[in-house]
């Protein structure tokens, strides 16, 4: 191309290029502009829209709630339900389309407020209407001014969008105006300059156009020589490698041509390698075919070594294997008289390859003799391959190959890997052998023992006859010893292998004698524990039913509100009790098999009839739907027991009732298909419905499918588990079908009439049940007849019970062997003490109560009542229960007797000395003044209120926190007792125990451990080693803890107006802290909310409740003066924990005391509960003493 050619290119389209760019960079900045513009119109149209939107919902929300108002139809409210849906979004979108304008944010901020409080409005209206109230003037005027007052702000609003909406369209068409006048002027201005050009580019054309002709002769000159290189390439494509380009010239074509000829050279070789390849793949694709399948040992090689010899073109081949410690010759061919059978490892070729495991070729060999013979002649064997096999990287085996021609390098990796997949085979051959032979073993074996099996059990029927006859015959067979001798010694093992097995059969035969005999003592026992249960339960139970019923009717008009209520509730609870008591003695009956069946003819009508009376209220009540269909192809009639088909069916549809929020509820009654035999009663429900993995253990007594902290319904208690007993003995059974969030159907199978097929407990199920009574009916049977009992009842021994006056110290002596009554009676005068004796049982709480002794010596042994039996009485008795208790007994019964609340055990014959120890010990007891107790305590506050609660009692309390300060404390300060929590944070309790323990002077203090933890068996034999006594925190652990303390430190409780005094005059009584605060209890439980409540206000507090976390937050946000919460953290809708986090986020709440109430006492649910934001914890039953001493605690801090 010229120069002056390129010049002119170069300039035109330069300038062409300046101009283009300038006039699209204008015009780009132009329709920018214009596209800004129409946006800002758009949005502001947007704007306006959404205005007028929220005018029309609103005015369709008014238009609803009037129609409403004038009609009462719930239809005229759709247009107020859809303006309530669709406004929040619509003053969203307008609040989000106003942010860059400041002033109509704030706008669009009043509007937002005045729409939800008309909103609101509207629907306080509707729910007055709704209750059957009347609507104000007031309440309309109201309603009227938030409208005008919207209604004013959306046209403000609406007048500045439109004044922005003006003033951007006029931006819009100034834009558009120029950007026209821009455009015209470039259009010319390009012509003009396109103009120019062409006549330019013109003349270089006729220049090149002459220049062209002579390039034309060049163009056919290679168009020849490409025509040849195109048909040497064709050749090649089609797999002629051989072919050449010979083209001397030294030009671009000549470069190609030598180029083509590397090309064929390359794909040449390549071809090859894809050929040798495949013919490998090939190779040993057709010997893994020939490999498979389960074939012996001896075959795979036979088959293998044809196919390598086949395959790899070879004339001979011998395969040898690795068998007992050398290489065996296991398969030849071509040459199999001259193959030498065996080798040893490193012994000849063979050898030498089995030991290196290497390939080895050897080619050109001289010895002609080894030849191949044909039909057509001998040929001789030149070459030779040695192939190792190799199993698991072991050699096993050397296969030998020879041929006439040498073996080509290509065919050496296939029979390389030919042996390897060889080897593989072979070992997995070998495993198979093995494996069918361990099972022909077995099999042989099993065979074997089936036959002994048989053989024994007709050989031990024979066997008493068989040893007679044995013992008749010795005489005989030691004469034919030397004939028989392998004939006795089998018959001596079968026949000591037959006596042990009968000693075995006869061993279990009487253990299952021995369990029958117990399973039908047990049987009893329960049955007649139950039925006296029934009779003890029922008869105090008529009286609080009846006499709460009396009460709560107040027929006198004695009792105000609150009693009378207290009353309901007493009786609600006592019937509730009453009905569990009747479920459990049912399912007794049922399972002992005693419960009898009352077969009659039934009408299907009767029974639908019957359950539509008793359920329909209850499903009206909560706006369920209840439909009933009886299959008309089935009978009217029905023969079964009617009572408990009834019950079956109560439980069923009271499930469906309870757990059924909305829906419907149907029962259907129909033929079952699989069994005509059989009817099914399904009822089905759309209620909460039950997961796959709770639907087998909502059949278990007192069950729940929701264990959660939000549950809203409760377990199904008993009803479910009868309702499968009953079932079954009627011959059916029950069945469920349920997914959850869609509901649940029972359907009972049941007999149109009756069987003879009665269902039966079986032995089994009748041993599990019976099992877990056992230890229970021991304990009954061994009061009943307690060896501990003398039948020999002494004489009376004169004591000093007529001299006693006020202010002496008496010891009651309770011992029959009068000698040594007499003795200890003779020491007590000795000691300035005064001393009763009594030589019974049956009377010995009485004199304690009587006399209040200050210690008291008992035995074991005695008549009518035990020493156990004493025990049990005195420390239940509240009088008696602080006397020290000295047990004396000739058994070894020391650590029962210290578990039982003795003080002290020696044991029988006694020496004055212990005799002096035991009332030394007496002695300190008594003088032991202050009473001290030492409280180690994880939690200040709980610590603090078990102190407030003992200081009640004149106990003085320290409280620590540590091993170290413990120790130290009792080391210098004299306590007499320890209070220990398992769980202090310093050390764990064991090493407590163990430094208090091991320092010298506190071996014997008394140490309780108090602790809220469930210990397994192994914590508390471990425990027990150290500690006196276990309280685990319940409802009355206070209580307990304090006759603990009362036992140790022999506390008399005080009755005087001293004690009194002393009680009311402590800082910050109870009383004081309490009167006049406000306490907010959260439970689902009204029953516990009322219990609560009652406790409370006796001390004058002011209680109001919630019956969930929702409630709760609403219950304080309009009592801003409670003092503290009660919070239960397992309610519906909003659970405790999610309750306590939301209170504690408000800073007005952040140090509002509250306390944690659950029914898990579970490690960790403490820890739990204060993470949330709790105050502290109690667990249920609450303890009230517990309860009042914290709220003390928290609300005198507070």
């Amino acid at each position: 191309m010229s120069k002056p050619f390129l010049r002119n290119l170069q300039i035109g389209f330069g300038f062409s290029l300046v101009l283009l760019l300038a006039s699209s960079t204008a015009s780009y900045i132009s329709i920018k502009e214009q596209i800004n513009n129409r946006t800002k119109v758009d949005h502001s149209r947007r704007v306006i829209a959404s205005a007028n939107k929220i005018l029309n919902d609103l005015q369709n929300a008014e238009t609803g709630q009037r129609g409403f108002h004038l009609t009462g139809k719930e239809t005229f409210l759709e247009p107020y339900i859809n303006s309530q849906k669709s406004l929040p979004q619509a003053l969203i979108l307008t609040r989000e389309l106003v942010t860059d304008n400041p002033k109509q944010s704030q706008v669009a901020d009043s509007l937002s407020s005045l729409v939800n409080s008309r909103l609101g409005i509207l629907a306080n209206l509707i729910t007055i209407k709704r209750q059957g109230g009347d609507v104000s003037l007031a309440q309309l005027e109201e309603g009227k001014q938030y409208m005008d007052s919207c209604r004013a702000i959306i046209a403000r609003f609406i007048d500045a969008e439109e004044v922005l909406l003006n003033r951007r369209s006029d931006e819009l068409n100034k834009s558009s105006f120029y950007t026209s006048i821009f455009v015209v002027i470039a259009a010319i201005v390009s012509l003009l300059i396109t103009i120019v050009f062409y006549l330019r580019i013109r003349e270089d054309f006729i220049k090149r156009e002459e220049l062209q002709k002579s390039l034309k002769d060049k163009d056919e000159e290679i168009s020849r020589r490409l025509k040849i290189t195109q048909r040497i390439a064709n050749k090649i494509a089609g797999g002629d490698y051989t072919v050449n380009v010979n083209d001397t010239e030294q030009d671009d074509l000549g470069i190609l041509g030598g180029s083509l000829n590397q090309m064929a050279d390359a794909l040449k070789r390549s071809f090859d390698d894809l050929n040798n390849n495949e013919w490998r793949q090939t190779g040993l694709a057709q010997l893994n075919e020939t490999l498979v399948g389960n074939k012996t040992e001896q075959i795979l090689i036979s088959d293998a070594l044809d196919q390598l010899i086949t395959y790899g073109n070879c004339t001979n081949g011998a395969f040898y294997l690795w068998e007992q410690n050398r290489i065996v010759l296991k398969n030849a061919y071509g040459l199999e008289d001259r193959m030498v059978k065996y080798f040893t490892p490193g012994e000849g070729m063979i050898g030498q390859v089995f030991k290196e495991g290497k390939v080895k070729r050897f080619e050109n060999l001289s010895n002609s003799d080894y030849v191949v013979s044909f039909a057509s002649g001998q040929f001789r064997i030149d070459n030779v391959l040695l192939l190792p096999v190799f199993a698991d990287y072991h050699c096993i085996g050397v296969i030998e190959l020879g041929s006439i021609n040498a073996v080509e390098n290509v065919k050496l990796p296939y029979f390389i890997e030919a042996t390897r997949n060889i080897g593989i085979a072979i070992a997995a051959a070998k495993s198979r052998d093995q494996v069918q032979q361990l099972l022909e073993e077995t099999q042989t074996q099993t065979e074997e023992l089936q036959a002994q099996h048989a053989e024994l059990e007709n050989l031990n029927t024979e066997l008493e006859a068989q040893t007679q006859k044995l013992q008749s015959s010795e005489e005989e067979l030691r004469v034919q010893q030397e004939e028989l001798v392998q004939s006795n010694h089998e018959l001596e093992e079968r026949s000591k292998s037959l006596e042990e097995k009968n000693h075995l059969i006869a061993e279990r035969n009487l253990e299952i004698q021995r369990k029958a005999e117990e399973l039908a003592l047990s049987t009893k026992y329960k049955s007649e524990f139950l039925a006296n249960m029934s009779h003890e339960l029922r008869t105090p139970l008529n009286s609080i039913l009846l006499l709460s019923r009396l009460m709560s009717e107040d027929t006198d008009g004695n009792l105000n509100e609150d009693q009378i209520e207290s009353a309901k509730v007493i009786q609600s609870s006592g019937t509730s009790l009453l009905s569990l008591i009747d479920e459990i003695l049912d399912l007794s009956k049922i399972e002992s098999g005693k419960m009898e069946l009352d077969y009659q003819d039934v009408k299907l009508q009767d029974i639908t009839h019957d359950l539509q009376n008793l359920f329909l209220p209850l499903i009206k009540e909560k706006s369920l739907s209840f439909d009933v269909s009886i299959d008309s192809n089935i009978s009217d009639t029905i023969e079964t027991d009617r009572l408990r088909l009834d019950q079956v069916l109560r439980n069923l549809l009271s499930n469906a009732v309870k757990f059924t929020s909305e829906g419907k509820i149907s029962l259907s009654i129909s033929e079952d298909k699989d069994h005509p035999e059989n009817l099914i009663f399904e009822v089905r429900d759309t209620g909460i419905g039950i997961a796959e993995d709770k639907q087998k253990i909502i059949f278990e007594a007192f069950q729940q499918a929701d264990g959660s902290t939000r549950r809203k319904f409760g377990g199904t208690g008993l009803g479910l588990s009868i309702s499968r007993e009953i079932a079954r003995l009627l011959g059916g059974k029950i069945l469920l079908t349920s997914k959850e969030g869609e509901g649940s159907v029972f359907k009972l199978f049941i007999p149109k009439s009756k069987t003879s097929d009665v269902i039966k407990p079986s032995s089994e199920r009748l041993i599990d049940i019976i099992a877990s009574d056992i230890d229970e009916m021991k304990s009954i049977v061994g009061e009943a007849v307690s060896p501990n009992i003398v039948y020999t009842i002494p004489e009376e021994v004169e004591d000093d019970r007529d001299h006693i006056v006020k202010g002496d110290k008496v010891i009651l002596i309770v011992e029959d062997d009068t000698a040594f009554a007499k003795a200890l009676l003779k020491y007590t005068r000795k000691q300035n003490y005064k001393g009763v004796v009594v030589v019974r049982g049956d009377i010995a709480a009485e004199f304690a109560a009587r006399y209040l002794p200050l210690a008291i010596l008992l035995d074991i042994q005695l008549p009518i009542k035990d020493g156990w039996q004493v025990m049990d009485e005195i420390k239940s008795n509240p009088l008696t229960r602080h006397i020290p208790v000295h047990i004396m007994s000739s058994l070894q019964v020391k650590k029962e007797s210290l578990l039982k609340g003795a003080i002290d055990f020696i044991n029988k014959p006694v020496a004055v000395e212990q005799i002096g120890i035991m009332f030394k010990k007496i002695e300190d007891a008594l003088t032991r003044y202050p009473r001290k107790v030492l409280i180690v305590e994880e939690n200040p506050k709980h610590a603090s209120a078990l102190s407030y609660f003992l200081s009640n009692f004149n106990i003085t309390a320290e409280i620590k926190t540590n091993v170290d300060e413990s120790v130290q404390a009792l080391s210098s300060d004299g306590a007499n007792c320890v209070i220990l929590d398992m769980g202090v944070p310093d050390k764990i309790g064991y090493e407590t125990l163990e430094a208090i323990k091991n320092n010298k002077g506190l071996e014997n203090l008394p140490i309780i451990i108090f602790t809220g933890k469930n210990l397994s068996h192994a914590e508390e034999v471990k425990i027990k080693q150290y500690a006196d006594s276990i309280v685990i925190k319940t409802a009355h652990s206070y209580q307990r803890i304090l006759d603990e303390v009362g036992l140790f430190l022999h506390l008399v409780e005080e009755n005087s107006a001293d004690a009194q005094k002393r009680k009311v005059n402590k800082l910050g009584s109870l009383s004081e802290v309490l009167t006049g605060k406000k306490v907010l209890i959260a439970d689902d439980d009204v029953r516990n909310i009322f219990s609560l409540s009652k406790a409370l206000e006796k001390y004058q507090m002011n209680v109001i409740s919630a019956t969930n976390g929702k409630e709760a937050l609403v219950q304080l946000e309009n009592n801003p003066d409670v003092s503290i919460v009660l919070m239960d953290m397992m309610m519906p809708e909003m659970d405790g924990y999610e309750t306590i986090r939301l209170m504690r986020k408000n800073p007005k709440y952040s140090k509002l005391p509250i306390m944690a109430v659950t029914a898990k006492a579970m490690t960790g649910d403490r820890e739990k509960c204060i993470v949330a934001g709790a105050s502290d914890y109690i667990s249920k039953p609450v303890d009230t003493d517990q309860l009042l001493s914290l709220l003390r605690v928290w609300l005198y801090d507070n």
